[in-house]
């Protein structure tokens, strides 16, 4: 906090002896407020003296009465010593004076017998003097308790001997001197007390004007320290903000010294911008390209959100009319009603002052840069200054880009000139991005696309599935190493119908060997494509069923075997023999055994998922791939048998062959794997030997292996 060495002299120099006297004049205070509170006690002392008084008097009246001497009323006289009493106790209890009063035995119990006895008129002229003793020993009893109030305490610092001096004033003959004596003590102690009053409340108000003025003394510096602290923090603070803003100019100067690509300037700059711990946000609005760059995600979704009505230069937002005006806008304060989207959530998000800068190239506005601030009036004339120049930098940097770009295209239309377009063969050429910059006509026939639709876009464009991630990879790996690649394409048309292309890209590179552009070279192969799945359809599948035959079985259990091992799941076989086959032929003829043998793949297909392989491997021999059965064994198995008999009673189904009855049924073989360890030849075989177990069981039957 103290950054100064002047605030800590002057604080040293004014402050602490302030502190000083401030703490001399508390002290006193409350030395003056203790003695004010002792007054208090002292006036609480005057009153027990005046009720030890009444009491005394209210005990003489009450003797004078029962002894008959006073002829005032019993009720009267009784009520007004009980009151008197009640009250000497309460007060004697507030100044903690129920011990010396205990010892002294003041209760009235004796006095009660005697009322008891005058109200059952038991008092004779032979008590009268008892009752005359117990009212004497009882008011020497109160005349005590009136030395031990605050006034008389310092009577037994010179060892008087209060006793006898009781004894005196509480003889009869003595009563009114007695009386005389108490009322002068008392009047005494009034006059002392009030003296003490005065003096006490006096020096207590002294005193107290005494420390309120050193406070307000003390106030007073500390807050002249406040301001001179203030502007030694406000300096401070602009010159570290001019520091750090003058370090942002030489980040972006060097980084504006090195780059020629206009869509990474903008953000690049926003970054950068984000580094300063002073400033909550930036972003540019691309008055070109009509484009948002942010250095913050979450905040760039509500700017973009504003994005049409800053496309628009007559609406009313900050952006619109930094470009309208073509100058510089500032707000210092978000405490007054301003036109920012963040002028609602400014408390929140920790926004309080902001300004806009056109940026412009060729004297045409190409954007505009809005910086946000935490600090409250962060940009004075001297931030303003640095900003602009900031700006500056921008512009000759995208003039710099542009004349480059400029050059560069001239270059690059002169050098693919040289290639000639106007072949037969489809052709296009490509940046070094990937987007399409040439394109013949031929390429766009075979294609269904107009130039239009192609230039400027990437090839991606008519990617299909059958090239992955991997391939791609590998293709641009070897342009780039050996400058050029060679192989099939499946592309997708216009139409969205896939043709297979046999493609040649080459690096096109000028003379500093840098590639610039790619050229596309293609052929369509589809005819010959063509006849390639033809034969390949029929070296894996059965002519008649049209199931898969041995070749492709062998295939998919060695696929399921793996998966099996991979997911620890168990697979099966189902190897199925028709009985009665040879018999159906001999019967019908070979035609209708050839219907049967569709209508059994036919039936099977019907009780598989997709996922399950139906195989013909021979005459009337089929065999069933299960990848998935189970994850034990017992499940694999009971699930296994389940399907077997669900395809038992399938083909059992099958009652008339082409108006003939069908005299086949099924002989059922099952085997499980769940790994390698036994091979594909012997599952099979397994499968098989379980089949004719079943049929020399006495056929239509299920067996596992």
């Amino acid at each position: 906090m103290f950054r100064s060495k002047l605030f800590i002299k002057i604080l040293i120099i004014f402050a602490i002896p302030v502190l000083a006297i401030l703490g001399y004049n508390s002290y006193t205070y409350y030395e003056n407020s203790k003695v004010v509170d002792e007054v208090e006690e002292y006036r609480k002392n005057i009153t027990f003296l005046m009720n030890v008084n009444n009491l005394y008097n209210s005990l003489e009246d009450e003797k004078n009465f029962i002894l008959n001497i006073d002829n005032k009323n019993e009720d009267d006289i009784f009520e007004k010593t009980n009151k008197a009493f009640l009250n000497f106790k309460n007060l004697a209890n507030e100044l903690s004076l129920k011990n010396s009063l205990e010892k002294l035995d003041i209760n009235l119990e004796n006095i009660e017998k005697i009322r008891t006895k005058f109200h059952n008129k038991q008092i004779d002229t032979n008590s009268l003097s008892k009752v005359e003793k117990v009212y004497q020993d009882e008011k020497e009893r109160v005349l005590n308790s009136f030395f031990i109030a605050k006034q008389f305490r310092f009577t037994n610092n010179f060892y008087l001997d209060i006793s006898k001096i009781i004894s005196y004033l509480n003889k009869e003959d003595n009563l009114a001197y007695t009386k005389t004596t108490i009322s002068k003590l008392i009047e005494l102690a009034q006059n002392e007390f009030a003296v003490y009053e005065k003096e006490a409340y006096l020096k207590r108000a002294s005193s107290l004007i005494f420390l309120i003025i050193s406070i307000l003394t003390l106030i007073s510096i500390l807050f002249i320290l406040q301001n001179i602290l203030e502007k030694e923090e406000n300096n401070f603070n602009k010159i570290k903000n001019y520091k750090e803003i003058y370090e942002i100019l030489s980040k972006t100067n060097k980084f504006l010294t090195k780059t020629y690509d206009e869509k990474s300037l903008y953000q690049n700059i926003c970054e950068i911008l984000a580094q300063n711990e002073n400033l909550k946000f930036a972003f540019i609005y691309d008055n070109q390209n009509k484009n948002i760059f942010a250095n913050s995600i979450t905040l760039k979704e509500k700017i973009l959100s504003q994005m049409e009505q800053y496309k628009d230069e007559n609406h009313d937002n900050l952006v619109s009319k930094t470009i309208k005006w073509q100058s510089n806008i500032v707000i210092n304060s978000f405490e007054d009603k301003n036109l920012s989207v963040f002028y609602d959530e400014s408390k929140k998000l920790n926004i309080n002052s902001m300004a806009t800068f056109p940026i412009k190239k060729f004297k045409e506005i190409d954007g505009v840069l809005i910086v946000y601030s935490k600090v409250k009036n962060f940009f004075d004339k001297e931030i303003e200054g640095l900003f602009e120049k900031l700006v500056g930098d921008i512009t000759h940097c995208l003039e710099k880009i542009k004349y480059e770009n400029e050059r560069i295209n001239t270059e690059d239309e002169l050098r693919l000139s040289s290639y000639s377009f106007d072949v037969a063969e489809p052709m296009i050429i490509t940046d070094t991005k990937g987007n399409i910059v040439k394109v013949n006509q031929s390429f766009c026939s075979i294609m269904g696309y107009e130039k239009d639709e192609v230039l400027g876009k990437n090839p991606r464009m008519f990617k299909t599935a059958h090239q992955d991630i991997k391939f791609i990879e590998n293709m641009w790996n070897n342009i780039r190493i050996d400058g050029f690649w060679t192989g099939e394409l499946y592309n997708k048309k216009a139409n969205d119908e896939i043709i297979p292309l046999k493609a040649t890209i080459n690096a096109i590179k000028n003379s500093q060997d840098k590639t610039t552009h790619y050229l596309g070279q293609y052929f369509d192969i589809g005819k010959i494509k063509d006849k390639e799945k033809i034969l390949e359809y029929q070296a894996t599948h059965d002519n008649l069923t049209a199931l898969p035959n041995r070749l492709l079985l062998v295939d998919r259990i060695e696929h399921a075997i793996k998966k099996a091992i991979r997911h620890k799941i168990i697979g099966g076989l189902i190897f199925i023999d028709l009985d009665n086959f040879k018999e159906v032929n001999d019967k019908y003829g070979h035609d209708i055994g050839d219907i049967l043998l569709i209508s059994v793949a036919k039936k099977m297909q019907e009780c598989l998922r997709d996922e399950d392989t139906v195989s013909r491997v021979g005459g009337d021999e089929f065999v069933i791939l299960l990848d998935n059965v189970g994850n034990t064994k017992d499940d694999a198995r009971r699930n296994i048998i389940y399907l077997a008999k669900k395809i038992q009673d399938a083909l059992n189904g099958i009652k008339q062959i082409d108006g003939h009855e069908n005299i086949a049924t099924a002989s059922i073989g099952i085997t499980l794997f769940s790994d390698d360890s036994v091979s594909i030849k012997d599952l099979i075989k397994q499968a098989d030997t379980a089949m004719y177990e079943a049929k020399r069981l006495g056929k239509n039957t299920i067996e596992i292996f």
